[in-house]
């Protein structure tokens, strides 16, 4: 049950039945839905799942006592809960003893209605306040998690964009050089595709980069396996723990699926279907590797496979 601007969710944790009957009664009357125990233990076991905004915790019980109780939730659970302790006695050290627990207040037995209630008015306004507070972190958070996908992801194509691939790339040059395990990269480009604009347009041109990106995106979305749109009408596919013969596998995988997409192109003089040239460049990583000379390597492959006549691949192979 969520609580109301005016409510708490309140744990009252007393071992005498009577007193925490009384007191249980006094607060559901002022709209408070309260989870009453009548141990320590109960209370730690039950603080997660009830997420109390309150605690109402006696100081004198068998077992564990109030104090280890409020020392208890104070190193278990980081979020800060009001603590009021209630107890019998009035001596200014138990008061002090109280606050060194990790308690907010303290309250003496029985407790004065008037007190009581003015105690709770203002917890309710700290209560608030936290209820605010969430509110505004979790908006926080999933801006904070737009703009980092903002500033990852291609826009038209929502695929990764060159900068995060360049930053992804060097880190795994690296990590592969320190491994002494291979990698792989994949440059594909789509044939004719001015071709494709002059004779359908740019929207129905975006669409098209659209609709490979899915599944490219779709076929590669296993771990270590990166997609990301390199420029125009060309994609990168970065490929961790991969060699030559794994490659070679991975570059027909990217065939089938541009086939498998099955997007019209009439005036491609290669197919009557988009297809794509690409370039694959399997190399075992010392770690100081620079991606500009990469991206070559897998550029000139690309470009042998245009010059052998499109919707093929060209393997180099530095292993």
């Amino acid at each position: 049950m969520q609580p109301t601007s005016t409510s708490m969710r309140i744990l009252l944790v007393d071992d005498v039945q009577f007193d925490r009957m009384q007191l249980e009664i006094r607060l559901k009357q002022q709209g408070h839905t309260v989870m009453s125990v009548a141990s320590g233990l109960e209370a730690i076991n039950i603080y997660s799942k009830f997420d109390p905004e309150l605690v109402l915790l006696d100081v004198s019980m068998p077992n564990m006592n109030g104090f280890e109780v409020s020392l208890y939730i104070r190193n278990a659970f980081p979020d800060w809960i009001p603590i009021i302790f209630l107890s019998s006695h009035e001596e200014p050290e138990m008061i002090a003893k109280a606050i060194e627990a990790g308690g907010d207040d303290y309250l003496v037995k029985p407790v004065n209605k008037l007190v009581l209630t003015s105690k709770l008015m203002a917890m309710q306004r700290i209560a608030t306040m936290r209820r605010e507070l969430k509110q505004l972190t979790l908006q926080l958070e999933d801006m904070n998690q737009r703009l980092k996908h903002q500033a990852n992801e291609d826009s038209l194509t929502n695929l990764y964009n060159r900068r995060y691939i360049d930053k992804k790339l060097q880190t795994m040059i690296a990590w592969h050089g320190r491994q002494h395990i291979p990698m792989a990269l994949i440059l594909l480009d789509v044939d004719f595709f001015k071709s494709f604009n002059d004779h359908y347009g740019h929207i129905e041109g975006d669409l098209c980069l659209t609709a490979i990106s899915s599944q490219l995106k779709a076929s590669f979305s296993r771990a270590e396996e990166y997609v990301g749109r390199y420029g125009g009408e060309e994609f990168v596919i970065l490929l961790s723990c991969t060699d030559a013969r794994k490659a070679e596998k991975e570059a027909q995988r990217v065939h089938k699926a541009i086939e498998f997409l099955n997007y019209p192109h009439g005036h491609s003089s290669v197919s009557s279907l988009v297809t794509a040239s690409q370039g694959v460049f399997a190399f075992q990583p010392t770690g100081n590797e620079c991606i500009a000379d990469v991206y070559a390597k897998a550029d000139k492959a690309m470009y042998d496979s245009k010059q052998r006549g499109r919707n093929t691949y060209t393997l180099i192979n530095i292993c």
